[in-house]
């Protein structure tokens, strides 16, 4: 943790009196408050993208707004001996391709002026904290919610078992990977069962039974501890909604294929701000359109320890 010196407090506080005084001076420019609200949104979507999981866990498309995304799968195609100068039987082929479907996610929050002014930087920085936590969170809990409906509980990829085992995870890994096409594999889940593999391997033999601490910083700062037998383990961060709720269960764990899932996003954070015409209220709208689908629930494990 960084300790800020007097000079350093000095400092911040300078740059927080200017945002404020510059809000304050500006807040009847329609220029300026469009340009701001277009750097917050900036901010919040750039922050949102560096924190979210989505790119280690499936295969992700960015779109224009008018896009169209699918899945195609081809078939048909095969090989024939023949003895030389034979006929060789003609092969159809046979394309399944599925849409992408989307859905829009953002937020609307509404502050007094009066308020907002009164400290203008300290209400900017927290929607953007939040906003970006939020959307995060947000997305995450559809994906996973997607992988569950895909892998109910009467699935062949459905696993139950009262605590987490090591045979049930190399299972899962081995299971995976051969279903698997590309052999991106990753371990996802909450705290509450990614610890529980640090203690079994940990637990398995003096050298951490195959886990290998991850070295690059980002991916720690994202949530990824580390690897084993080659798969990430990603911790999700216990998001909660404003009743707070976790978004995700505290007994879940997923081994997930790259290639078992498809989501997309379609153009970009779009935002709107305005002040009401009657009223002294404040408006600040941010939304972005996302989707996607889980096409091939075998390239994946859904791992439930019935024990929590």
């Amino acid at each position: 943790m960084t300790i800020m010196t007097n000079a350093d407090r000095k400092e911040l506080r300078a740059d927080i009196d200017k945002v404020n005084a510059d809000a304050r001076e500006n807040w009847d420019n329609q220029t300026w408050r469009r340009a701001m609200a277009q750097e917050m949104a900036e901010t919040i979507r750039e922050g949102f993208d560096h924190e979210n999981l989505l790119s280690i866990m499936t295969d992700v498309e960015n779109a224009p707004f008018d896009g169209r995304i699918t899945v195609s799968e081809v078939r048909g195609l095969k090989a024939h001996w023949v003895a030389r100068g034979g006929y060789i039987e003609a092969s159809t082929l046979r394309r399944q391709t599925m849409e992408l479907p989307r859905d829009t996610i953002g937020f609307h929050l509404v502050e007094m002026e009066q308020k907002l002014l009164t400290n203008f930087a300290e209400t900017q920085s927290t929607m953007i904290e939040l906003g970006g936590q939020r959307l995060d969170a947000q997305v995450n809990a559809r994906v996973l919610a997607l992988f569950q409906s895909a892998i109910d509980s009467g699935h062949p990829s459905y696993v139950s078992n009262a605590g987490l085992t090591l045979p049930i995870l190399n299972d899962a890994l081995r299971e995976v990977r051969d279903e698997s096409k590309v052999n991106e594999v990753a371990i996802v889940g909450r705290s509450t069962m990614t610890h529980q593999i640090m203690d079994l391997l940990l637990g398995a033999s003096s050298n951490g039974g195959g886990f290998i601490p991850e070295s690059n910083e980002d991916m720690v700062r994202r949530g990824v501890l580390g690897t084993y037998r080659g798969a990430p383990i990603i911790t999700l961060v216990n998001h909660k909604d404003d009743a707070d709720v976790s978004f995700f269960p505290n007994n879940e764990l997923y081994v997930i294929g790259r290639d078992a899932s498809k989501f997309a996003f379609w153009g970009g954070m779009y935002v709107k701000e305005y002040s009401e015409l009657d009223a002294w209220y404040w408006h600040y709208i941010a939304q972005r359109d996302f989707g996607g689908v889980v096409h091939r629930p075998e390239r994946a494990r859904r791992i439930i320890d019935t024990s929590l």
